[in-house]
């Protein structure tokens, strides 16, 4: 890539919470362009090896959450990460390829698992591609926009106070929180620091969250 030459980004899940808002705010970046994706890509794979042929890089946020058979989410989330090495191997791309995983990964459920095998599969693609990967383990994320029961407990809060509905603690844990404006700009800081040749901290990313609190501390505000 030539040095002036803007950088080509790519975001699968574009459309969704943390998506929707990384691709408003890389818009806004005049060394950035972000390249276009609709999720029917990954079912045809002349659009989707088009589309990894133009990036520099690829933030991969394309992911199943919530699903009654956590199987499905599994399965789901396994084949798009296959899917996204496929094309770059048919089309000989090597992307920096920042994948979005969760704090989830060290807990025993079928979600936390596909995100640490996911990335375990990105790594070793990079490892015999000389690419790059980050993972980003990203704590529970908040803002404008999260969908109540999917995105956020903070979503699910506001939604059912304003609807005069009576919110529940299940398990009042303390969670890391992390407002989805402070994470797209270190995903944006990413997404540079993978132009460095000397990067060196390509494989894996803990994202800190910016406030640890309990589940009824955050009810109660």
């Amino acid at each position: 890539m030539e040095p002036m030459e803007r950088i080509k980004v790519g975001i699968t899940g574009n459309h969704g919470f943390i998506g929707s808002h990384l691709t408003n705010y890389l818009r806004l970046k005049t060394d950035l362009e972000v390249i276009p994706f609709e999720k029917e890509y990954f079912n045809n794979e002349k659009q989707l090896d088009a589309f990894v042929k133009q990036c520099h890089s690829i933030v991969h946020l394309a992911a199943m959450n919530r699903h009654q058979d956590g199987q499905v989410i599994y399965t789901t989330n396994l084949a798009l990460v296959d899917k996204l090495i496929k094309a770059c191997e048919r089309t000989k791309s090597r992307p920096h390829i920042l994948f979005s995983s969760s704090t989830q990964e060290e807990r025993d459920n079928l979600y936390g698992k596909s995100k640490s095998e996911g990335r375990l599969l990105l790594e070793d693609w990079a490892e015999k591609q000389n690419a790059k990967v980050t993972g980003l383990i990203i704590p529970n994320v908040f803002g404008p926009f999260g969908k109540p029961f999917y995105n956020s407990v903070v979503a699910t809060f506001c939604y059912q106070l304003a609807n005069n509905e009576q919110p529940k603690v299940d398990n009042d844990a303390e969670i890391g929180l992390i407002y989805v404006n402070e994470l797209v700009e270190k995903i944006y800081s990413f997404i540079k620091g993978g132009l460095d040749p000397e990067y060196k901290n390509k494989n894996k990313a803990v994202i800190q969250p910016s406030k640890q609190i309990k589940v009824s501390e955050i009810l109660k505000l």
